[in-house]
């Protein structure tokens, strides 16, 4: 299988690169990261929680604009902010540096393929490659490519998520990313709800967790209708979706909250440092066991197709 043992090289900075990496470790790459800052102690802290021994290789260097910095290497992962101008850096010195023959995975949830195709020399190697976070412990991995895509890399890639990586892929042919537009459409109706004064914020989060949160990971939108009768669903939708949010805007309390005092790494609730800490380590705990029960009830192997 193409890429089965192949180097991987990891670029960017941010939250997602350790959970990244740990999952390229644990599919046995010899993996090397390029960040301003070494990974390494996260990387053993993600590892450490999820109970993983991975069989893969790692080292880390800063700064990859050297011309010998990225040959070798069959895959080049980049993990980047959503900032068309960073992207378009990163992509740039990759292309400048990474073997012709390299496929070059970045992440896009809103900038197009086709604009980021644009910035390398070889557009057919560039694809889209979301993942969520713990990017090594959920099955979560949004591949876009369109008709410029090489179809071999594209197919080679596709596999080695399922067969390597522990992901249970999708591919979207063109556009952007599905999972962006159904949280942003989530959201912007939740923001609407707040807004007008019809609920608070934590009550959102129950009505989200308690119900949606209870039954998307083993059916997600459309088999749930099917198992709740579809039926009743258009005529729900019928009579509610002219009464749906068709805003077009970020609602003004959201834009001041994310400029505000608080700072851009704050949200809606207030945490400790040791608040958040806890938090994000249940977090961990949580993904680790709910993964686990989802391969208990897992999605027919075609995908989607008929089931018994």
């Amino acid at each position: 299988m193409k890429y089965l043992n192949c180097k991987v090289a990891v670029v960017g900075e941010g939250k997602m690169l350790p959970s990244v990496i740990c999952c390229l470790l644990q599919a046995g790459h010899q993996l090397k990261c390029f960040s301003s800052g070494n990974p390494t102690e996260e990387v053993d802290r993600l590892s450490e929680i999820a109970g993983l021994s991975p069989s893969g290789t790692f080292d880390w260097e800063e700064n990859f604009a050297y011309p010998t910095s990225l040959k070798g290497f069959q895959i080049v992962v980049a993990c980047t902010t959503e900032k068309t101008g960073e992207k378009e850096n990163y992509l740039k010195k990759i292309d400048h540096v990474a073997d012709q023959n390299a496929l070059i995975a970045i992440n896009s949830e809103s900038i197009p393929l086709e604009h980021l195709q644009n910035q390398v020399q070889a557009p057919s190697r560039l694809l889209g490659v979301n993942w969520t976070y713990p990017a090594h412990q959920t099955l979560f991995l949004e591949v876009i490519a369109n008709q410029q895509t090489d179809s071999e890399m594209l197919a080679a890639l596709m596999t080695l998520a399922r067969k390597k990586w522990g992901k249970d892929p999708y591919l979207l042919m063109g556009g952007k990313g599905i999972r962006s537009r159904l949280i942003a459409a989530m959201a912007r109706e939740a923001f609407y709800l707040v807004e007008n004064g019809y609920v608070e914020v934590t009550d959102i989060d129950r009505a989200c967790r308690n119900d949606p949160g209870y039954y998307l990971p083993f059916a997600g939108n459309c088999r749930y209708m099917d198992l709740m009768g579809t039926f009743i669903y258009g005529v729900v939708m019928k009579d509610l979706n002219p009464e749906l949010s068709n805003a077009r805007e970020v609602p003004g309390f959201f834009d001041e909250m994310i400029k505000g005092e608080r700072g851009p790494d704050q949200g809606y609730h207030s945490h400790s440092s040791s608040g958040k800490e806890k938090l994000e380590h249940s977090f961990l705990e949580f993904s680790k066991e709910m993964r686990a029960l989802m391969e208990k009830y897992p999605f027919p192997k075609d995908g989607g197709g008929a089931e018994e």
